[in-house]
C-alpha cells in the first residue's frame, strides 16, 4: 500500500511547469486564481516537510544497531589488555517489524496530506463560487435600493399624494432599511470571503483582477467505480497495518538478544590472542507476554472495526453521488441566476405602469432574493460534492470548473 501511495503522490503537488500562469501578475480568471492558490497556499506548501518527516522515519526504522566496544586494562604486574567489538544481531523480525510500522505511519501521513490537499482545494473552489454569488446578490440589492429610492423621490415630489401613494412611500422607506441591513451583512461576508482568497494566494487581490466564475448549467459526469475508498477508509486500513506491525514487533521482543564479535587479548610479554565472543539475553522469566497480549487485543479490535468502517464509508460515497446528480438535475432545470435577477426588472416595469401595488414590489424583492439564495445554496453544495468525490478517486481537480 505504501509503495502504491508513493506512486500516486505526484498529484499532491501541481507542478509549475504544467501551468504558465504567473501568480504575481494580475489574475485574469477564476481558474488562474485556483491554480495559483494551489501553488501558494501555505497549508499545501507545508506538505514538503511531511515528506522529509517520512524519509527520516523510514531511514530510522531500517538502520542497523551500532557495534558495542568493550575494553579492559589491568594495571597490575601482568598488564593484561582485553578488547572486544560486539555487533548486536536482531533476530525474530525486529527490524522488519520496525520497517512495517514505519511504512504504515508513512502511509497514514500520505493519506492525511492528500486529505489536506483535497480540503484546501475544496475551500478555494467554494470561496471562488461564494465570491461570485455574493457579488451577484450585492448587485441585485443595490439595484433594488436604487429603484426604491427613485420611486420614493418621485412620489414625494408630488404636490398632492393619494392615500395609496402615501402608503407606498412608507412601505418603500421601510423596505430600504431592510435592504440596508441585508447589504451590510452581504458586504461583510464578501470581505471575509475575499480575505480567505487573499490568504490562499498570499497577497492582496487588486480591483482590476478578475475572479468572477461562470454559472454552470451542465455538470460533469462522475464515474462511481472510480471512487474506491474515502480518506477515512484509507486511514482505517493504515491504522490496521500499523497495529499489525506493532504486534509483530512485540512478538519479536520475545526472542533472545544476541551480540557477536571478535575479541583481542594481550598479556604482558606474550603475543596477541584472538577469539570470538557471544553475548545473549535468554527470555527465561519474561517473554513479553503482557505487551503481546495488549497488541493482540488491539489488532483484534481494529480488524473487527475495519469492515464497519468500509461499509459506512461506501454508504457515504453512494449518498454523495446521489446528492450530486440530484442537485445537478435541479440546477439544470432551475432558472439561471441572471434570469432570477431580471425578474425584479419586470416587476418594476409593471409597478411603473400601475399594474401592481407597492406591496407587490416588496414581495417581488423578497421572493427573488429567496429564490436566488436557494439556487446559490445548492450550487455551493454541488461544488463541494464534486471536489470531494474527485479527491476520493485520487485526483484533486487541477482546474476550476
Amino acid at each position: 500500500m505504501y509503495k502504491y501511495i508513493l506512486a500516486i503522490m505526484p498529484f499532491l503537488i501541481i507542478s509549475q511547469t504544467i501551468y504558465a500562469t504567473d501568480c504575481n501578475e494580475p489574475i485574469k480568471s477564476a481558474n488562474d486564481f485556483y491554480v495559483c492558490a494551489l501553488l501558494k497556499d501555505k497549508r499545501i506548501v507545508s506538505l514538503k516537510f511531511s515528506r522529509e518527516e517520512r524519509e527520516g522515519r523510514s531511514t530510522e526504522a531500517a538502520q542497523i544497531p551500532n557495534p558495542e566496544v568493550e575494553s579492559e586494562f589491568n594495571f597490575d604486574s601482568n598488564k593484561n589488555q582485553n578488547i572486544s567489538i560486539l555487533q548486536p544481531i536482531e533476530i525474530g523480525g525486529k527490524r522488519s517489524a520496525r520497517i512495517e510500522i514505519a511504512n504504515a505511519k508513512n502511509n497514514e501521513s500520505l493519506i492525511k496530506d492528500q486529505s489536506i490537499k483535497a480540503r484546501v482545494a475544496t475551500d478555494i473552489s467554494q470561496s471562488l463560487v461564494k465570491y461570485r454569488q455574493l457579488s451577484t446578490r450585492i448587485s441585485l440589492l443595490e439595484e433594488m435600493k436604487k429603484s426604491l429610492k427613485s420611486f420614493t423621490r418621485r412620489l414625494k415630489g408630488k404636490a398632492v399624494r393619494t392615500p395609496e401613494e402615501k402608503t407606498a412611500v412608507t412601505i418603500f422607506t421601510m423596505q430600504s432599511t431592510v435592504l440596508d441591513t441585508q447589504l451590510l451583512s452581504l458586504k461583510q461576508d464578501f470581505k471575509l470571503t475575499k480575505n480567505l482568497l487573499e490568504l490562499s494566494i498570499g497577497r492582496n487581490i487588486k480591483e482590476s483582477e478578475k475572479l468572477i466564475s461562470r454559472e454552470r448549467k451542465n455538470w460533469p459526469v462522475l464515474k462511481k467505480n472510480s471512487v474506491k475508498e474515502t480518506f477515512s477508509s484509507k486511514l482505517a486500513l493504515a491504522s490496521l497495518a500499523q497495529v499489525k506491525g506493532e504486534f509483530e514487533y512485540q512478538r519479536s521482543k520475545a526472542w533472545p538478544e544476541i551480540s557477536i564479535g571478535p575479541v583481542m587479548e594481550k598479556q604482558s610479554g606474550s603475543d596477541i590472542e584472538f577469539g570470538a565472543k557471544i553475548e545473549f539475553v535468554l527470555p527465561l522469566f519474561n517473554t513479553n507476554g503482557g505487551a503481546k497480549q495488549e497488541s493482540r487485543a488491539k489488532l483484534s479490535k481494529a480488524q473487527s472495526l475495519i469492515s464497519r468502517t468500509k461499509l459506512r464509508e461506501s454508504t457515504k460515497v453512494r449518498t454523495y453521488f446521489e446528492q450530486y446528480y440530484d442537485i445537478a438535475q435541479f440546477l439544470k432545470n432551475s432558472p439561471s441566476q441572471k434570469n432570477i435577477k431580471k425578474s425584479v426588472s419586470k416587476s418594476l416595469e409593471l409597478f411603473s405602469k400601475g399594474m401592481i401595488q407597492p406591496s407587490g414590489i416588496v414581495e417581488s424583492y423578497r421572493s427573488t432574493l429567496e429564490t436566488l439564495e436557494a439556487v446559490q445554496e445548492k450550487e455551493l453544495s454541488i461544488y463541494k460534492l464534486y471536489w470531494m468525490l474527485q479527491s476520493y478517486s485520487g485526483e484533486v481537480p487541477k482546474e476550476f470548473l
